[in-house]
């Protein structure tokens, strides 16, 4: 099980959930072919979730970091 680096205090259980289960979404593009409007909508719950741009950042520094998929990366690669 990965360990992510998150600020537990600034959400609610839920939230943290929406989070890690986005980050392993991310992570499985790596290996397996998504569904492009699954990664959409998960990415605008992410970032309504997070409404934070320098958390964005270094969330997807950390998970690539951790795993080299960038979240960033994945969603304008989608375009």
């Amino acid at each position: 099980m990965k360990e992510y680096k998150i600020d537990y205090d600034l959400f609610s259980v839920e939230e943290i959930i929406k989070i890690i289960n986005f980050f392993r979404l991310i992570e499985l593009t790596k290996t397996k072919k998504i569904n492009k409007d699954l990664i959409i909508e998960r990415y605008h719950e992410y970032r309504n979730t997070l409404n934070n741009i320098a958390l964005e950042k270094q969330y997807d520094k950390m998970l690539y970091q951790k795993s080299g998929v960038s979240i960033y990366e994945t969603i304008k690669n989608l375009h």
